[in-house]
């Protein structure tokens, strides 16, 4: 058994392949292996993953037909054998000592899963390039205090930040959702694996490299499958905060990073030309979600102005509450200025 197992789905990259592999294996740590999933890309993907495996015996490679990044992530995890997993997108890089950093760390802390910090690089068509930087803190966590630190544990909620595990993942039957084809499969994969975690472990040092360019994006690929899938991930987060968290969270607090999480999320969608939802279908998805159990109908809203720099998310939770859908909507998807608009529609 090896001591790491990355997964890298691949489809359509050979512009970017070669180096995300090579950023693995040029890592100062030589006990893992590098599973490269072909999923059936028509270009020359394939052909360079099967080169890498030539040359160096730490990559395996798998071939298979086209069916999404969860489907090739879960056919990964069926062939991984290392103690933990971890994950790298096609066209992102490793840092350097991402993998010996973070497994010593997991091992010498016997977590289940060890989060590290990333860097954001924006790539837009027209050649413009910035980073984001978002730090996290170091610290352990025991599953007795996921409350305590709930924000802390579900701010990053992509998988490539991150050693899994295995153990767990099989114990539990954990693996992506297929049902998910565009977004929020990390998002769900993490919230099924949180279910069941005893120890979490955070690194504050950037050792993921994620690029994020326009003509990759899969944002503008919505339909409405997403929102009914969406609702899937709201239920374990509510499992999540009431099952393992139970009484440690804020109310006040939650409220906030669920509209955070999901409500603003959900309208800037539902803005996205592509969508396919007429007015009225909007309205009973968002009908639906305000009535689910979710949100804490005690924590008086009007309190929620207290709370630093979230004017904005007053507003929204304002209107979400009283059904001014179309306002938000407006608001949100737009990008106005939420005072100002909501003072003269008022």
């Amino acid at each position: 058994m090896v001591k790491v197992s990355i997964i890298m789905p691949v489809y359509n990259s050979e512009k970017y392949l070669e180096h995300a592999v090579n950023s693995i294996l040029s890592q100062d740590f030589d006990d893992f292996e590098l599973i490269l999933v072909d999923d059936g890309s028509p270009d020359n993907s394939g052909q360079i993953c099967d080169d890498f495996a030539k040359k160096d015996k730490r990559v395996k490679v798998i071939h298979k037909q086209n069916g999404g990044i969860c489907s090739a992530r879960n056919a990964g995890l069926d062939l991984a054998q290392g103690e933990y997993i971890g994950f790298c997108d096609n066209d992102d890089e490793y840092l350097p000592h991402l993998i010996k950093d973070n497994y010593l760390l997991a091992k010498e802390h016997n977590v289940d899963l060890m989060r590290y910090a990333k860097i954001k690089r924006v790539e837009k068509d027209d050649g413009r390039v910035w980073e984001v930087h978002t730090p996290i803190e170091d610290m352990f966590i025991e599953r007795k205090n996921f409350g305590q630190y709930y924000q802390n544990i579900r701010r990053e909620d992509t998988v490539w930040t991150g050693l899994y595990r295995r153990k767990l993942l099989a114990e539990y039957n954990i693996h992506f959702d297929e049902r998910f084809l565009y977004g929020s499969e990390d998002l769900n994969f993490n919230l099924q694996f949180l279910l069941h975690c005893q120890r979490l472990g955070f690194n504050s040092n950037e050792y993921y490299s994620w690029t994020q360019r326009d003509s990759h994006s899969t944002s503008r690929n919505f339909t409405r499958d997403y929102l009914r899938k969406n609702m899937i991930n709201i239920d374990l987060e509510y499992r999540f905060m009431h099952e393992v968290c139970k009484d440690q969270i804020d109310n006040k607090m939650k409220n906030i990073f669920l509209i955070n999480s999901y409500v603003y999320p959900i309208l800037d969608y539902m803005e996205i030309p592509t969508c396919d939802m007429n007015k009225k279908e909007k309205v009973v998805y968002l009908n639906e979600l305000r009535d689910m159990p979710l949100f804490d109908r005690n924590v008086p809203i009007e309190t929620l102005k207290k709370v630093r720099s979230k004017k904005r998310m007053y507003i929204t939770m304002k209107l979400f509450y009283e059904r001014k859908y179309k306002i938000l909507i407006f608001i949100v998807g737009k990008g106005k200025s939420v005072l100002s608009v909501f003072r003269f529609k008022k």
